[in-house]
């Protein structure tokens, strides 16, 4: 069982992220830290301060010793496949093979349209998912890779160093659409992502029970699948363990808990030592 917690780069400098994860990283109960991935606060008036993800996740590289981390999950519309491909193996090496790299289409209207960033319909993003999965996976495994897709065309292309950890980063795909998330995870994930915001378990628990079969037809073990449930923090302590409780009775192999902002930058310490001390 993993525990691991979101502490947005929004309405919070660096100093303050960095003493929360040092602090995470002594205290020894987190697995991991994560990060969302926006050019706007998706919450909140665009005016509001938010930074760079994956540089942040550099920083917590350098800062910290132990814990894993990842940005749950990287939008696909702001990078191409190959860019991404390279800051994660960059991040992957500073850190001795501890980033978990999630990557998911992207969505926030307003933040495409304010910095002329393309964000074509839901099927495209998808699509293009798809194919980025294929070239990350190839970049990082392959002495050479060439791929030619709809929307990418790699040819014959080195990319050195490989990532610390073998055969490649671990992926995460986040989402609970039965359509196209799932099947996505079934063939790609190495942790699949299901995201409360509202649903709740009973939406959980189908949805692992349809992953599992889609892991049997894609021919995969299952269980080579870490299920993981994200849930924002509710409010106070007692009923964010309830819910780590709950997820994890379900099914659940890793519970996220995320702080959204502007949060109390001591409560990851302080549900940390409640969880850890069950």
């Amino acid at each position: 069982m993993r525990y691991s917690f979101k502490v947005w780069g929004q309405q919070i400098d660096w100093p303050e992220l960095r003493e929360v994860w040092v602090a995470a990283d002594r205290q020894g109960f987190w697995d991991a830290v994560w990060l969302n991935d926006h050019l706007y606060p998706p919450r909140g008036a665009p005016e509001l301060p938010i930074l760079d993800s994956f540089a942040l996740l550099a920083g917590c590289a350098a800062a910290t010793t132990r814990l894993r981390m990842g940005v749950m999950v990287a939008a696909n519309t702001f990078r191409h496949p190959a860019i991404l491909a390279k800051i994660a193996v960059t991040i992957d090496r500073m850190s001795g093979g501890r980033l978990e790299l999630g990557v998911g289409t992207g969505w926030l209207e307003s933040e495409h349209q304010a910095f002329d960033i393309s964000l074509p319909d839901l099927t495209e993003r998808f699509d293009r998912l798809e194919e980025t999965f294929i070239i990350l996976d190839g970049l990082m495994t392959a002495p050479r890779f060439t791929y030619s897709g709809r929307y990418y065309d790699i040819r014959d292309a080195a990319f050195e160093p490989k990532p610390a950890q073998q055969p490649r980063v671990p992926f995460v795909i986040g989402g609970a659409g039965m359509r196209r998330t799932l099947p996505l995870a079934a063939r790609w994930a190495d942790q699949w992502n299901f995201p409360d915001f509202g649903d709740g378990v009973a939406a959980f628990v189908p949805r692992v029970e349809r992953l599992r079969e889609l892991c049997a037809e894609a021919g995969r073990d299952h269980a080579a699948v870490e299920i993981s449930a994200q849930f924002r923090y509710p409010g106070d302590l007692d009923a964010a363990t309830e819910l780590a409780h709950a997820y994890r009775q379900a099914g659940a192999e890793h519970v996220l808990v995320s702080f959204v902002p502007p949060a109390d930058l001591t409560l990851p310490a302080r549900l940390g030592e409640v969880l850890g001390s069950e």
